[in-house]
């Protein structure tokens, strides 16, 4: 941003416009229009910096401010000295998120005069609480904030807890959402006692997931709520549903209520209902002579639903949802689906014919089809004979059509049967038991085709449209591919074939993505490698039979991602990598040095694991590197290695390192990672009548037993991993933890006391998590 035209900006458009426009900028570009030498465009900027807060309260502290793009997350103690600042009366806080995940119910510092101060200048403040699903705790309705200027700023109030207790207070009057969620991993609570809730009188939307919570602790929910989500209450039924009586309510969904077996006219739905949800339940009949004349959504999910029937459907219907249930073709076939339908998902059910399609609206935009039998006929469907010379015509304005996992579909039927129209965008054909693409008509205007998990053979005979930008023939039977690709497609998945070598081929320019793993493969050639337009970046190799990188020829100089892990790889050495290249993938190899290998000068990801590299001595990182893995390798010693001075993440899990003489870890690391080093003592063990001629050599694993030579711990160090060595009290006494350490693994060494030790480095850590 050029600050010289920060002012013009400013005076050419009204402040309500420039006030628009820095909204919608992320926190760390509103950083840097605060620092403008405008003054009215700074204070915009500010009050947008500040407008949305989150505080977080959890067990496990952190140092440092996390700013997402729509919130800033401050703690208690800036938001604090906020409040106590000179421009405070010039913010104003729209949406003051806090976030509660402690294990000990004091919630104290909800009741502190800082959330009073804070009430003058914030709109609207969410509440959340969330307990461990681990532990059963008991949330307490007491920790609400008192003051009654906290409470009328209160709109929304979450609770995540494996126990809620039953005596709700009065709520804020100004709540709009009320979330009460059961989560608790070792089962539920029998002898729960349903809340008792007195609901504020502008309530618009309550969510309840409470196990022991029944059907009439809710009737007294007020006319003005909106959306309301039920999931495991008791005592749920027509009748009791009738009597909530709730006339605005726009969204409704009903999961996981027991004793539910149909849901028919005997519900009465409100006339204004948008969204209808039904989702395990264990309703087998589904039958309405009409719905809500203004409903957009109708969803069924997880439920055994054999019949199907709603004489007349509302023309406002856009989305029709039939997820996991027994509903067979002849249910489907016979609905009259409305004019302006968008969007149909029959998927995980029983449909074995397509005998609907040709009666589908000319609407429909989405056909979602995945996880059937089709093909698979049935004494209800056509016979055979029909089904193969049958024309299945596809909506007009089809965009995406998803026939994935049916994988009986071309038994009957042929590519020649299915009818696509020009509209078509994405089609997904994903192990549909497709043999040849002979009879395949694309439309020309197909931007995404999807044949992987099928038998093709060749794909020779394909007439691809010629703005297509992804081509899926991953896991097929294809040995050659010689095909001529669009210069359009910019992914291209030929994963798990039968390809020995690749020549001559021509990338597509805009191709960024390209994947041959899991293939024969024994060289790779590119006519136009060295075209300057070529896009390619992410390279997958892995798991061929390449022996060598030299059989990669040449490699595309605009590639960032190469991965030729677990293939015949033994030297990176001689090799000229992509400048731009900056993640390498090469483990499970042969490599057994890195000598004379040149790195490309840019690279920022370095994974060698399951090689066998045994020294590192004289080995030149580039300066870029910030990732680097050489866990289960051979290497035998790290000291006076030179590590890159960005490095972030080190791995040597698994190695041979018995002690740390000389080793500097530079400022910026985050993680270290070292567990596991095994290496070999030979012991000398006298034979049983004392002749130590006859003396056998056996060998002792041991593990990384010395971190003398580690003079300290990078500052920025939050993760390290020292499990399952030969360590001791002694190991750590010369080195001091990092405040900025969250995660201590060391468990299995050789501590006199481990818990002792352990419990001296918690109390002097607090917040710090170790494992026992």
């Amino acid at each position: 941003m050029n600050k010289h035209e920060i002012p013009l900006f400013c005076d050419i458009f009204p402040l309500e416009i420039v006030e628009k426009i820095v909204s919608y900028l992320p926190l760390l570009a509103v950083v840097e229009v605060m620092k403008s030498e405008n003054a009215s465009l700074a204070s915009v900027a500010q009050r947008r910096y500040y407008s949305n807060i989150k505080l977080e309260f959890l067990d496990r502290p952190y140092d440092v401010i996390y700013k997402m793009d729509d919130i800033l997350s401050m703690k208690i103690s800036e938001f604090d000295a906020l409040l106590n600042s000179d421009t405070v009366d010039q913010l104003r806080i729209e949406k003051l998120l806090i976030y509660v995940d402690l294990l000990e119910d004091d919630f104290t510092f909800l009741h502190e005069k800082v959330f009073t101060k804070a009430s003058i200048i914030v709109t609207d403040v969410i509440l959340q609480f969330y307990g461990d699903p681990e532990w059963y705790l008991e949330f307490d309705w007491a920790c609400l904030p008192s003051s009654p200027l906290v409470l009328k700023c209160i709109r929304e109030i979450s609770v995540w807890y494996p126990y809620i207790g039953p005596d709700v207070p009065p709520l804020p009057s100004n709540l709009r959402k009320l979330h009460l969620e059961f989560d608790y991993q070792h089962g539920g609570n029998d002898n729960g006692i349903s809340p008792r809730i007195v609901f504020p009188p502008n309530l618009q939307e309550f969510v309840s997931k409470i196990p022991w919570a029944s059907m009439s602790a809710y009737t007294n929910l007020p006319s003005t709520l909106r959306t309301l989500v039920l999931e495991y209450v008791s005592g749920f039924n027509a009748e009791a549903f009738n009597e909530l009586n709730l006339p605005n309510l726009r969204n409704l969904r009903l999961y996981r209520i027991s004793g539910v077996t149909e849901f028919n006219e005997l519900f009465e739905l409100p006339s204004l209902l948008e969204s209808l949800e039904l989702g395990n339940l264990r309703i087998t009949n589904f039958e309405r002579r009409k719905l809500p004349l203004g409903l957009q959504k109708l969803s069924i999910t997880q439920c055994p639903l054999k019949k199907f029937r709603v004489d007349t459907f509302p023309d406002s219907l856009k989305e029709l949802i039939l997820y996991d249930t027994d509903l067979p073709s002849s249910e489907i076939h016979i609905i009259k689906f409305p004019p302006g339908l968008v969007s149909l998902l029959v998927t995980y059910s029983r449909l074995t014919s397509l005998n609907f399609v040709n009666s589908l609206p000319g609407s429909l935009e989405i056909l979602n089809l995945r996880k059937n039998s089709l093909g698979r006929l049935n004494e209800t469907d056509e016979d055979a004979d029909t089904a193969r010379s049958y024309r299945i015509k596809f909506p007009e304005n089809l965009q995406k059509l998803n026939l994935e996992y049916n994988e009986h579909l071309f038994t009957q039927y042929s590519p020649g049967n299915l009818v696509f129209p020009l509209s078509l965008k994405d089609l997904n054909l994903h192990r549909t038991n497709m043999g040849s693409v002979d009879e395949l008509d694309l439309p020309p205007g197909l931007n995404s085709l999807d044949l992987c998990g099928n038998n093709l053979v060749s794909v020779d005979e394909l007439d691809l449209p010629p703005g297509l930008n992804s081509l899926d023939l991953c896991s097929n039977n294809l040995e050659l591919f010689s095909k001529e690709l669009p210069d359009s497609i910019q992914y291209l998945g030929l994963r798990s074939n039968q390809l020995k070598e690749l020549i001559n081929f021509h990338l597509p320019v805009n191709c960024t993505r390209l994947d041959l793993s899991s293939n024969p493969l024994l060289r790779v050639q590119f006519s136009n490698a060295d075209h300057p337009g070529l896009k390619l970046q992410h390279f997958d190799l892995s798991k061929v039979a390449i022996a060598a990188i030299r059989n990669i020829s040449p490699l595309p100089q605009c590639l960032a991602f190469l991965d030729i892990g677990s293939t015949e790889v033994s030297s990176l050495s001689g090799i000229q990598f992509p400048v731009g290249l900056s993640r390498l993938d090469a483990t499970n190899n042969k490599i057994v040095s890195l000598e004379n290998v040149e790195f490309p000068p840019h690279l920022e990801a370095l994974c060698l694991l399951k090689n066998q590299i045994s020294s590192l001595a004289n080995i030149c990182f580039p300066d870029s590197l910030l990732e680097l893995r050489l866990s289960d390798n051979k290497i035998t010693s790290i000291d006076a290695i030179q590590l890159p001075p960005k490095l972030k993440k080190l791995y040597f899990e698994r190695n041979a390192i018995s002690t740390i003489n000389e080793l500097q870890l530079p400022e910026s690391l985050k993680i270290l990672t070292m567990e596991d080093q095994k290496w070999n003592i030979l012991l000398n063990c006298v034979s049983a009548d004392g002749d130590s001629s006859e003396s056998l050599n056996t060998s002792r694993k041991e593990g990384l037993s010395s971190l003398a030579g580690l003079s300290n711990l990078p500052s920025k160090l939050w993760y390290l991993n020292l499990d399952n060595n030969s360590l001791s009290e002694q190991s750590f006494q010369h080195l001091e933890i990092p405040a900025s350490l969250t995660m201590l693994s060391v468990s299995n060494n050789a501590f006199d006391d481990y818990y002792k030790w352990l419990w001296k480095i918690k109390l002097a850590h607090l917040g710090m998590l170790a494992s026992w």
